[in-house]
């Protein structure tokens, strides 16, 4: 069954007619997610965020088996987490398997029993927590502007009903900086109130000073169209410690340093113009002297921003053409990454 789904996404990206091989699978897929429901209610299990995705739960367009099993599941999520890991792995399935952007997945869940509440929280808890699975945070952007009133409660440290194990001070400074470096949140009052906490006005202070002085200041560029050629590092075999040790080398930030388990990309940025670049690939293990994994690269990915906030999955809505970028930016970037994908030395072979 997972084989065949993998296939029947293979054929509906190609824009393939999938009726015919989609019934000889569906009896398969609504026992499987019979079970899957049963075990939910049984409380086996409920935190769904199973990083080993399955192209079954990209079907739900085209599976009335899925579909049904997605449309009745959120009252069986019994804990936050549950929820949000379900939000995870169905985000995530779909931009694996089908391509579908996850602001377009995350539209489906909120008709169907997630709440705005639930995709800003999902968020937070991916963010603070070892996970290889992403969020986008357009996806988010669009929950705040649902529910601006949520949104605030989180930056405010109101939201200790949405997680099981407390709403900690990370995450609350993390939903600061999200809200002004990434909604762009334009009133400051809360940066300039005299908290209880020492730690909080310290943090508001950090982030006032960034909003005064840290706007970037793009420059004039002239479209180019001599490019070097992205694609080829896509899909390619990375090595853990030479990896490492050349983005260590060359000074390169990872996309989300909450993240105590895994790295998921590594950016190069020009923060005074708002310009970065980001390579992207299946997670790694952050300690390489347990390990010398091999992964696969996913590519390369350009962006433009007021106020950097680095993240794992780069915002569609930052993410650019590199001819809209500075020729000696887009050039400096590809070097970057042909050393870390270790081209220069043998590594980095196409699977």
């Amino acid at each position: 069954m997972y084989l065949k789904s993998e296939e029947l996404c293979k054929a509906i990206r190609q824009g393939k007619d999938v009726t015919e091989n989609l019934a000889q699978i569906e009896p398969q897929l609504k026992h499987y997610y019979k079970e899957r429901r049963k075990a939910l209610q049984e409380n086996r299990f409920q935190c769904a965020n199973d990083s080993i995705l399955h192209a079954c739960d990209a079907l739900y367009d085209v599976s009335a088996s899925v579909r049904r099993h997605w449309d009745m599941v959120y009252p069986l999520l019994t804990t936050p987490e549950g929820k949000y890991g379900a939000v995870l792995r169905f985000v995530n399935t779909r931009e694996r398997f089908l391509g579908i952007p996850h602001t377009q997945s995350v539209r489906i869940l909120r008709k169907i029993g997630w709440t705005s509440a639930d995709i800003m929280a999902a968020y937070l808890w991916n963010r603070c927590r070892c996970d290889e699975l992403t969020l986008s945070p357009d996806a988010v952007a669009e929950a705040v502007q649902e529910d601006m009133d949520t949104a605030l409660r989180l930056m405010e440290k109101k939201g200790y009903d949405l997680f099981s194990n407390g709403y900690d001070i990370y995450k609350n400074f993390e939903w600061i900086a999200f809200m002004y470096f990434f909604i762009e949140y334009q009133d400051r009052t809360f940066l300039t109130t005299q908290h209880k906490s020492k730690r909080l006005c310290k943090y508001c202070l950090e982030v006032l000073k960034k909003l005064e002085n840290g706007l970037a200041k793009p420059e004039k560029v002239s479209e180019w169209t001599q490019l070097p050629d992205f694609s080829i590092f896509e899909g390619i075999t990375l090595t853990q410690k030479h990896l490492m040790k050349s983005a260590a080398g060359q000074h390169l930030r990872k996309g989300n340093d909450n993240n105590g388990y895994y790295v998921l990309s590594y950016h190069l940025v020009d923060e005074e113009h708002g310009y970065g670049a980001a390579f992207r690939f299946n997670g790694f293990n952050k300690a390489p002297e347990y390990h010398n994994e091999e992964k696969t690269s996913w590519g390369v990915y350009f962006y433009r921003y007021h106020y950097l906030m680095l993240f794992d999955h780069v915002p569609e809505s930052w993410r650019c053409s590199p001819a809209k970028l500075p020729e000696d930016f887009v050039k400096k970037a590809f070097h970057s990454f042909y050393k870390l994908a270790g081209f220069d030395c043998g590594h980095g072979q196409r699977e």
